[in-house]
């Protein structure tokens, strides 16, 4: 998937500089011309993502890469997934960096392949996706990672679309009609409107007063199966997207899948990942 090159370049050149503001003294002991080879290999099981990303880095610090592996490949303990050849103080500038993003990628990519298995397994055709809980600075990266799992994107940003959230409803003291209106009269013809609903009454009147789609917060199973059949007995179940979020895990998620919402979007893909990929560098 083909992200925006300058802005992971950038990105991954601030990294760099973080870790080292003017010379890394560690490094000194090597003589400056050497070269080396060295390997990157995964410690753990999971899925790999972040190789792009890794190839960009090395890419800044003139080292040459030659991949074993692919963005979104399996991996197991001891599985090359690229090897490195060149200078090899700048190979060791940028092991850590480089490590971490793939490390915490790797992260978000196996969890959301997690709950892709288990939709999968249900049989149910909903999607899982992830949400604008992601690291201030590296959403970019949390976002490309989750789609590397397989998990829709969600919103990247507050410009994307419309999300109307309780805040919002509070603001006009409730009224969802009135809090509508007035989004209609503002918004772009481009955008859609999504509104979160935290009661089942309500949902007849968010669907009929022009959300596109409609999140229904941290309700349980029940109040979810409540809600559908009560648009399909409004004959307004195909009129909107049915949204799930807040307290879904891996323990649950299925419970949730019985009614069959369109999309299922939990912060524990980027923001608390339950799945660990280890990756670690080594010299020839």
């Amino acid at each position: 998937m083909s992200y925006n090159r300058i802005i992971i370049e950038q990105k991954i050149k601030e990294f760099l500089q973080e870790d080292c503001r003017f010379i890394d003294i560690s490094s000194k002991v090597i003589p400056e011309n050497a070269n080396a080879s060295a390997k990157i290999f995964a410690k753990s099981r999971g899925f790999v993502s972040g190789l792009n990303e890794l190839k960009i880095l090395y890419d800044i610090l003139n080292v040459s890469t030659s991949f074993k592996k692919k963005d979104g490949d399996g991996v197991n303990n001891g599985d090359i997934v690229v090897e490195l050849i060149g200078n090899a103080r700048n190979i060791l500038l940028g092991e850590r960096t480089g490590l971490n993003l793939i490390v915490h990628m790797s992260a978000i990519t196996t969890t959301a392949r997690k709950y892709v298995k288990l939709i999968k397994e249900s049989g149910k055709n909903v999607k899982i996706a992830c949400t604008r809980k992601t690291t201030p600075g590296i959403r970019i990266f949390d976002k490309k990672a989750a789609e590397i799992g397989l998990a829709d994107v969600h919103r990247f940003s507050l410009d994307d679309m419309i999300l109307l959230k309780d805040t919002h409803l509070r603001y006009f003291s409730g009224d969802i009609v009135k809090l509508l209106d007035e989004c209609k009269k503002k918004k772009s013809f481009s955008k859609k409107i999504e509104i979160e609903i935290e009661k089942v009454e309500d949902v007849l009147t968010a669907a009929r007063n022009g959300a596109d789609i409609i999140m229904l917060d941290n309700m349980g199973p029940d109040q979810v199966e409540d809600v559908i059949n009560l648009l399909k007995k409004n004959n307004l179940r195909d009129k909107v997207i049915i949204e799930i979020s807040g307290g879904i895990t891996q323990d649950n998620i299925v419970d949730y899948l019985l009614s069959e919402p369109d999309v299922i979007s939990t912060g524990k893909l980027t923001q608390f990942p339950s799945e660990s990929v280890d990756f670690s560098l080594r010299f020839d």
